[in-house]
């Protein structure tokens, strides 16, 4: 099969691991797989993988991404691929464009992933158009046929992500020169047992909520320090909004922001507690969850959206009701004094995983050949 994996960039995010990963497992099968994708800190991974990468601009909310779709299918056109994948919704668009200009007999089966709760218009039901409609979650493919109750049944399929084991260890601990290179570059973390947030810099993904309640858990535990990992939607005023708020609790020198990073496996296994408090619209799936559980780290997080079913599968005493911060408090405070045992877990692998796509893939081909 010839695979073609379509997003916005290749930015450190939930959806360009997914595609990432998926090209990788789909080479190593002896598939052949294009990227078309703006350029991002995971490129270099996906070219290493012998992936094909066309750097073009297709989520770019301008005029002038309009001419990309005659552009994608002319290409299209003549490399006669097998099957489409899009993972976000104004590629998707410019791949339903290009798809519908193609001869029937011509035109590759498109599949769509919905990474998210997004926003319901009409511009988001894109995400629900494909020949397949891949939701990472139950709760997802659940907000897909509430909101779209068009779509039909057998289009839509739920195949959650998946973490490498043999990446994601359970006990794995980052090397001593990762320890150092992280003390010089941020001496106030030495120390300290650090709480991590990962995710970008959003207003939804609950930097709020994290920053009060590691206020309130430094009069108890003076020696915690928050991590928040990730880089900033847009801009920087947010970061600045959130700085100040940790000035007026008084936590400058005990709140890091590290920016965006590739190392989050050695972030993740360093910390005491990793958070997951995305409040409305709840996580799709928040990968982050089962990669800090593979590796023995417990987590806390609200429970609701794929967050949920994860920890009902892998760690049930991390779920802490939806916005209950008194609750949240309580747990974090448990969990410092008595660090909780996270039992290593078959669940949610990356192999399953990849293997459950690819199986979505070659049923929807193999239908199409009839």
């Amino acid at each position: 099969m010839h695979l073609v994996q379509v997003l916005v960039s290749l930015n450190l995010g939930g959806s360009e691991f997914v595609a990432v990963e998926l090209s990788e497992f789909a080479l190593a099968a002896g598939h052949r797989v294009t990227v078309i994708a703006e350029d991002g800190p995971l490129g270099d991974r996906l070219r290493l993988s012998g992936a094909r990468h066309l750097a073009w601009p297709l989520g770019r909310k301008r005029p002038a991404t309009l001419r990309e779709v005659s552009r994608l299918r002319r290409w299209l056109e003549a490399e006669g691929p097998d099957l489409v994948h899009a993972h976000s919704r104004l590629p998707a668009w410019v791949c339903r464009w290009a798809l519908r200009g193609l001869p029937a007999k011509r035109r590759p089966a498109f599949v769509t992933s919905m990474h998210g709760h997004y926003s319901v218009s009409r511009y988001s039901a894109v995400m629900a158009g494909g020949d397949r409609v891949i939701a990472v979650s139950g709760a997802v493919r659940a907000y897909i046929l509430r909101n779209y109750p068009g779509t039909d049944l057998a289009r839509v399929v739920t195949v959650p992500g998946g973490v490498s084991r043999d990446t994601f260890r359970h006990g794995y601990r980052p090397p001593p020169d990762w320890f150092h290179r992280v003390h010089r570059e941020f001496p106030r973390l030495r120390d300290r047992r650090w709480l991590c947030l990962p995710g970008r810099l959003s207003r939804y993904k609950g930097h709020v909520d994290f920053i009060e309640l590691l206020a309130k858990l430094r009069l108890v535990h003076p020696d915690v320090h928050g991590v928040i990992v990730g880089q900033a939607a847009s801009g920087t005023r947010f970061r600045d909004a959130l700085e100040g708020l940790a000035a007026r609790h008084g936590l400058v020198e005990a709140l890091t922001f590290t920016g965006p990073r590739l190392d989050m496996r050695d972030w993740l296994s360093a910390s005491a507690i990793v958070y997951s408090l995305c409040a409305d619209p709840p996580e799709a799936f928040g990968r982050t969850v089962p990669e800090a559980l593979h590796l023995g780290v417990p987590v806390i997080g609200w429970n609701h959206g794929g967050v949920q079913e994860t920890l009902a599968a892998l760690f049930p005493q991390g779920a802490v009701a939806p916005g209950d911060r008194q609750a949240l408090l309580r747990r974090s405070l448990a969990f410092l004094e008595r660090p909780p045992v996270v039992p290593p877990s078959a669940a949610y692998g990356l192999r399953e995983s990849m293997r459950r796509t690819l199986a979505v893939y070659e049923d929807l081909i193999g239908e199409r050949r009839q």
